[in-house]
C-alpha cells in the first residue's frame, strides 16, 4: 500500500512498545484493560478553557499522546502488530457535570470504559461536581505511557495552566524545558537497516548469555497444579525507614544503587533456596539519558534482562557484580523484548505470545528509584494560589485476567514477582508467587534470608 497523507506508512512498534504488545497478547482481548491512568482532585476556581488548551498542548507537543493503532488487538493471542498512526490533532476534554459526592463513582465508571485504541490511545474526562469542585480523570494505555511518565505530566498540566492565567513578563533565564524527543523519531532511528542488524546480533549475543545462566529452565514447581487462571499469594519485603535509612548510607559507601542492594539481597536469597549458582532477573529500566528524554512523555520503560551470577563471594564483591550486570542491562533499553526471547525460548502453539515474565526467574519493580531515574510519584504539582491539585488513586473494579494458554501462565507462574516502593522514608512491598506453583514454606524461607541479608548490611 502506498502511504498517501491522509493515509501515512504505519509505524512499527517501538522497542519499549514490543514488551508491552506481548504483554497484552498474553491475555484475551476483553481482559482488564493495560492502563496508566492519573486522577487529579482540582480544589478552587477552574479555568475550563485554559484547562482544555493546556492538555491540548501537551498533546501537540508529546507524539506519543495521538498515536493510534491501526487496527484491534483482535482475540487471536496469535495477532500480529496492526501498526500506529500518528494523530495530526489533539483530543478533547470531555466535561460532565456531577452531584456533589459522587465524583469518585463517577470517575471509576468513566474508568470502566476501555480505550478503543484505534481511536486513541488517550482519553481526558473533566468532572464537574461545582464551580470549586472539579475531578480530572486521564486514561493513557501503556503502550504509551508509564509511572515514571505521570509526575512529569502533572508538572507540564500545572505549568502550562499557570503560565496561561498568570503570564509572566520575562521568563526567567533556563525556565524553559528542553524540548521532548520525538516518538516517531526515536521508530525511524531503530528500524533502519543498520540498526535493525545490530539489534540482531545483539539480542544473539544476549540469548547467549541468558541461555547459559538458566532461562528457559525455570524455577521447579508443580507444574500440573497451574492453570490460566493464576492466583497469587504474597509475603512481605516491607523495610522500616530508620533501616531504610541505613540501607541508603551503605549503598553510598558501597557505591551502588538501593535498587542494587534489594536486587542482591533477593537474588542471593533465591539462589540459596534452589541451589542455583546463576539467575536471571528482569529490572526495568527508562534509558532516559539526555534532557529531550527527561522531558519526554511516552519515553516508558522497558523489561531488560540482567544475568546473574551468584556463587558464594564476599558480599561487597556481590554488590558490585549485580550493580555492574544491572548497568549493563540497561544498555539494552533499544532491545525489543520480542528479539531476545524469540531466541531463547520455542515459540508458544499457534503463534501465540511471550509472557513478559517469561526469560527471568525473578523480577523486581521499585519504585520511585528504579532505572536510574529517580523519581517523585507523590509530589503535588504546582498551579496558582487558590487552585491545589491532589492525585488520587481510583481503579475501577475488575475480574484478574485469564492467560490465553499454558505456556503464558507457567511462564508466570514459574516467576517470583518483587514489588516495592519506596515512600515515606520506608519501603513498602511484597514478594508475590503463584501459591500453587510454589511452596509457601519456600517462599518464606526466601523472605527470611532476604531479611537477614539485609540486616548483615545495616549491623545495629
Amino acid at each position: 500500500m502506498t502511504a498517501t497523507a491522509d493515509r501515512p506508512e504505519p509505524l512499527p512498534p517501538s522497542s519499549r512498545q514490543d514488551w508491552c504488545w506481548q504483554w497484552m497478547r498474553s491475555y484475551p482481548v476483553d481482559s482488564v484493560p493495560v492502563e496508566a491512568t492519573e486522577t487529579l482532585a482540582l480544589h478552587g476556581p477552574l479555568d475550563v478553557g485554559v484547562l482544555r488548551d493546556t492538555l491540548a498542548e501537551i498533546e501537540s507537543r508529546h507524539e506519543a499522546l495521538r498515536l493510534r493503532l491501526t487496527g484491534p488487538p483482535g482475540p487471536d493471542p496469535s495477532a500480529a502488530w496492526p501498526g500506529q498512526t500518528l494523530r495530526p490533532d489533539p483530543g478533547t476534554l470531555t466535561v460532565l457535570p456531577v452531584a456533589a459526592g459522587e465524583t469518585t463513582a463517577e470517575a471509576v465508571r468513566v474508568l470502566s470504559r476501555p480505550l478503543d485504541l484505534t481511536d486513541r490511545m488517550t482519553r481526558a474526562t473533566l468532572l464537574r461536581a461545582g464551580p470549586h469542585e472539579h475531578l480530572l480523570v486521564m486514561q493513557f494505555h501503556h503502550l504509551v505511557v508509564d509511572g515514571a511518565c505521570h509526575p512529569l505530566f502533572r508538572d507540564l498540566l500545572a505549568e502550562g495552566y499557570t503560565r496561561r492565567t498568570r503570564p509572566a513578563p520575562d521568563p526567567a533565564p533556563g525556565g524553559r524545558r528542553t524540548e521532548p524527543e520525538s516518538y516517531t523519531a526515536l521508530i525511524a532511528r531503530e528500524t533502519t537497516p543498520q540498526a535493525r542488524a545490530a539489534v540482531r546480533a545483539r539480542a544473539a549475543d544476549l540469548a547467549r548469555s541468558l541461555q547459559a545462566h538458566g532461562s528457559g529452565d525455570p524455577l521447579p514447581g508443580d507444574t500440573d497444579a497451574v492453570d490460566p487462571d493464576t492466583r497469587f499469594a504474597s509475603v512481605p519485603l516491607g523495610v522500616p525507614a530508620d533501616r531504610t535509612r541505613l540501607l541508603l548510607r551503605r549503598s553510598r559507601a558501597e557505591r551502588v544503587t538501593l535498587h542494587t542492594v534489594l536486587l542482591a539481597a533477593l537474588a542471593r536469597a533465591v539462589a540459596t533456596e534452589f541451589d542455583r549458582d546463576r539467575l536471571v532477573c528482569s529490572v526495568y529500566t527508562h534509558g532516559r539519558t539526555s534532557p529531550a528524554a527527561h522531558e519526554t512523555i511516552g519515553l516508558f520503560s522497558n523489561v531488560v534482562s540482567a544475568p546473574l551470577d551468584t556463587a558464594p563471594m564476599p558480599l561487597p564483591d556481590f554488590l558490585r557484580s549485580v550493580h555492574d550486570r544491572v548497568r549493563d542491562a540497561s544498555l539494552d533499553v533499544d532491545l525489543p523484548f520480542t528479539e531476545v526471547a524469540a531466541r531463547v525460548l520455542p515459540r508458544p502453539p499457534g503463534g501465540g505470545a511471550y509472557c513478559r515474565s517469561a526469560l527471568a526467574h525473578l523480577e523486581l519493580r521499585l519504585t520511585g528509584v528504579t532505572g536510574w531515574l529517580p523519581v517523585d510519584q507523590h509530589r503535588p504539582p504546582a498551579f496558582p494560589p487558590g487552585l491545589s491539585a491532589t492525585a488520587l488513586d481510583v481503579t475501577a473494579p475488575f475480574t484478574p485476567p485469564s492467560f490465553n494458554g499454558p505456556d503464558q501462565a507457567l511462564a508466570c507462574a514459574a516467576t517470583l514477582f518483587a514489588t516495592l516502593d519506596l515512600a515515606d522514608g520506608a519501603l513498602v512491598g511484597d514478594l508475590w508467587y503463584e501459591r500453587r506453583y510454589h511452596d509457601a514454606g519456600r517462599l518464606a524461607r526466601i523472605a527470611g534470608r532476604y531479611g537477614d541479608l539485609l540486616a548483615e548490611l545495616t549491623p545495629a
